[in-house]
């Protein structure tokens, strides 16, 4: 049995202002006819079967724009009778019980299985079972929903099983999206006697066991991304092989920095302009730093250029470094749960300062502690609310 593994769509993702003569956000039509695009090829490899590792939206009440470009695409698939296996990732799936998810749309078509409840089910596919542990709401329900699908394999042992999570494995922590809801995977998940292991989340494509991959999205979101091939993994069950299959060329660009030191703005822009037309910036979604740039080179210039240059790209982003500037490291991410009391480290250090006056310091530590342990508490929400 041959499959298609993707995930990580995000239909509905939109940036940059850019609009067509509809008034449609660009960067967001680009994604639905990639999208489009993926959908034919996998008609073209007619696997026996797909698997979404989900975040098939971008957002968890898509609009019906990305609703009807989904259902269109769905509906293809179907009708060339490849069956799709989906789940909901940390994107797409609503944070709260009280509320439905947007694949509630798409239950009982015919040829789709859809797990978005927060719970373990499981589709009998071909000659394979597919266990789906879709977006949970707390990281501990990922180890009950394992168990329960353990349990399961022990009473019916098949040795033709392929498990579909989302989530980041430990391993690549490190490599997080910081977005909401986002779950670390135990290591321990990744057991050997799947057949495979389909993961999502994670936007690259990578090998993390033996039988165990993400792969990756087919699109590129952010300028991290830039160096990654992006596509579709084509597996076969039965032998192991996995085949990567691209889907389309590199739009997003992360170029070198151009090196400004003692140079004036006119080399500065002749600078820019090579290396821009060198690489060919046309639609496409760029980033180019300036490094070591005076700031009043900098700030002479040629604005027309520059904009003619941007008008060009779908997106053109020109970072100046100034070499005056300090440098910045980056730190380790704090763990929201600290953010109350190095908010009150903070302001009496403030106050032993005279930064903050005496009579309003612990005005200001009982808001701002309690303002940050409800922020704490509900990072896994949708929203916010702050007092006014």
């Amino acid at each position: 049995m041959k499959i298609v593994h993707m995930a990580d769509s995000h239909l509905g993702f939109s940036a940059y202002g850019r609009v067509d003569k509809w008034g449609r956000n660009q960067r967001e039509e680009m994604i639905y006819r990639g999208f489009g695009k993926t959908v034919d090829r996998i008609i073209e490899l007619m696997p026996d079967a797909v698997v979404h590792s989900g975040d098939v939206f971008h957002h968890v009440r898509p609009r019906i724009r990305p609703l009807y470009v989904f259902k269109q695409n769905l509906e293809k698939l179907v009708e060339a009778g490849i069956p799709v296996i989906i789940i909901s990732g940390n994107h797409d799936a609503p944070k709260s019980y009280a509320a439905l998810s947007p694949f509630t749309l798409f239950e009982g078509m015919k040829g789709v299985h859809i797990a978005h409840h927060y719970r373990y089910e499981r589709f009998e596919v071909g000659d394979h079972i597919f266990h789906c542990i879709p977006f949970c709401l707390g990281p501990d329900d990922y180890l009950d929903e394992f168990r329960k699908m353990q349990e399961f394999r022990m009473e019916n042992p098949s040795g033709r099983d392929v498990l579909v999570m989302h989530g980041l494995v430990e391993a690549l922590w490190y490599r997080r999206l910081r977005t909401v809801g986002e779950h670390e995977l135990k290591e321990s998940f990744l057991k050997g006697d799947f057949s495979y292991i389909a993961l999502g989340h994670y936007h690259g494509q990578a090998r993390v066991a033996n039988n165990a991959w993400y792969s990756g999205s087919v699109e590129y979101f952010r300028f991290s991304e830039a160096g990654d091939e992006k596509g579709l993994l084509l597996v076969d069950l039965d032998s192991g092989n996995v085949e990567q299959i691209p889907i389309m060329e590199k739009y997003m660009l992360d170029l070198d920095p151009v090196d400004c030191g003692g140079l004036s703005s006119r080399e500065i822009e002749e600078a820019v302009a090579d290396i821009c037309g060198r690489e060919g910036i046309k639609d496409k979604i760029v980033r180019l730093r300036l490094k070591d740039a005076s700031r009043e080179a900098y700030r002479s210039l040629s604005q027309r250029l520059i904009g003619e240059m941007k008008n060009q790209a779908l997106h053109l982003e020109i970072l100046p470094e100034f070499k005056d500037d300090p440098v910045i490291f980056e730190a380790e991410p704090m763990d929201s749960k600290r953010l109350p009391q190095e908010f009150r480290k903070f302001v009496e250090g403030e106050a032993a300062r005279d930064g903050i006056p005496a009579a309003i310091k612990e005005e200001v530590v009982t808001y701002g502690t309690d303002l940050m342990s409800r922020i704490s508490e509900k990072r896994t929400t949708e929203s916010f609310d702050a007092p006014q």
